[in-house]
């Protein structure tokens, strides 16, 4: 019988594959959306999710964990707002892949498959590089998502490191009407903004934009895409979400974070990645199906050259300290406490991770290197089970001491979440072949 991807691992074969998949799509939903927090760079598990306090001092590093709102669950101390909300999310703590490269992780993290994903200066794994996860939802929302906005938006740069761009970012084979609509980061002279592609448009009365259809032809940046791809049946579709975005009066309502209450925004934090928090609740108030939220466009921090990511393989445990728990701290626990108090937080999956974690061993310069082996995702809302703890990893943090779970894994439960039919995906050749995470069906 024929064995399919983590299928292999249960005993599965592809019939009851299939007919499993289909019953939790018939399940329901209980996640209208997603958003997806990706901390690009590859935070330390160790200093965040699973601090290990009896290791040897050159694996638990300088900081404590802390007590939590969850009895017998502890995270570091770098996270003392997050600690007080461990019942509002579950740590994924046996997340394991096999790739230690930054553009192959990120691949693997984004797509659960690592097919077409190439080191920096390698040569491409075989294989087309599939859909990335928002793509997914995308196409599986097509014909219900009641927004002006398309159905996957990030908000923040492009993702690469060393000048090369990450695949599995965008819609593949899917088509270019399911690639992400891009939004930059919140720029503290300007707010958020459209494209510029769409700036001149969106000045123009909504009647004009309805009579004149024409104007359409100056969105050439997704036109050219599209035929470049050979996807040109699918530029009716762009149209129509371009126009949709134009003419809907809740588009440019919703970058203007500025109408939110002061204190919120003091809450979240005065950072670019606390305000892109606050958009993303107000995507997620305007509907949109998926929202990712990138923290940076490069994996590395700005002392290699980047902008910022959670590549620390030097100098970890002060900027840890200083700059990159303080941020996430405050925007993750703000976002968390916002959906619930809005009452969204019961129909929206958020999800916090990066594409590995880092090593046990601490080097001579005071960082940790790439680690895919062992590491943490965090899941909240959308019928996650609150104050769990999924997995554990060896006593040094290298490796999962139980099950492992794949990022692929993570794709299945999310849209098992949302109540979509994965089985749909095999038509186009992009099937999603992990397992929903038991332990958090609520």
């Amino acid at each position: 019988m024929l064995q399919v991807g983590a299928c292999s691992a249960l005993g599965l074969g592809l019939p009851h594959w299939l007919a499993n998949t289909s019953a939790a799509s018939d399940a329901g939903a209980q996640a209208k959306s997603v958003i997806l927090l990706w901390l690009w760079g590859g935070p330390s598990h160790h200093e965040t999710w699973d601090p290990k306090p009896n290791a040897p001092v050159d694996v638990r590093g300088s900081y404590s964990p802390i007590p939590t709102a969850t009895p017998g669950t502890q995270i570091c101390e770098l996270l003392p707002l997050t600690a007080q909300r461990t019942e509002k999310f579950a740590i994924v703590r046996s997340m394991a892949h096999e790739m230690k490269d930054h553009n192959q992780a990120g691949t693997v993290a984004l797509t659960g498959n690592k097919n077409g994903s190439r080191a920096s200066g390698g040569i491409p794994v075989p294989g087309r590089v599939r859909p990335s996860m928002g793509s997914l939802v995308s196409y599986l929302t097509r014909d219900n998502t009641p927004t002006g906005w398309p159905s996957y938006t990030v908000v923040g740069p492009n993702c690469k490191v060393s000048g090369a761009d990450l695949r599995g970012q965008l819609a593949g084979s899917l088509g270019p009407a399911h690639d992400p609509f891009r939004i930059q980061s919140f720029d503290f002279e300007r707010g958020f903004e459209l494209p510029s592609a769409l700036q001149p448009l969106g000045d123009l009365p909504t009647r004009r934009l309805q009579d004149r259809g024409q104007l359409l032809a100056d969105l050439d940046a997704w036109q050219r895409r599209a035929e470049t791809n050979g996807a040109v049946d699918r530029l009716d579709d762009l149209r129509q979400q371009a126009l949709g975005m134009l003419t809907a009066p809740e588009t440019k309502k919703a970058l203007r974070v500025e109408d939110e209450r002061e204190q919120l925004r003091d809450r979240y934090g005065r950072t670019a990645f606390g305000q892109n928090c606050i958009l993303g609740r107000r995507l997620i108030e305007a509907d949109v199906p998926f929202v990712q939220l990138n923290w940076s466009g490069d994996a590395e921090d700005e002392q290699q050259g980047g902008d910022g990511g959670w590549d620390l393989h030097y100098r970890l445990f002060e900027r840890m300290q200083d700059r990159y728990c303080p941020i996430f701290d405050r925007a993750f626990s703000a976002l968390l406490d916002d959906l619930d108090s809005r009452g969204l937080l019961e129909t929206t999956l958020v999800l916090a991770m990066g594409e590995f974690g880092r090593s046990p061993k601490i080097s001579s310069i005071g960082g940790r290197e790439h680690w895919p082996s062992g590491y943490s995702v965090v899941a909240a809302g959308g019928g996650i089970p609150g104050g769990k703890v999924v997995g554990a990893t060896t006593n040094d943090g290298g490796y999962p001491a139980t099950t492992p779970i794949h990022p692929v894994d993570v794709i299945a439960t999310t849209t098992e979440k949302l109540g979509l039919d994965r089985v749909a995906l095999f038509e186009q050749d992009v099937a999603v072949l992990g397992t929903p995470i038991e332990a958090l069906q609520s």
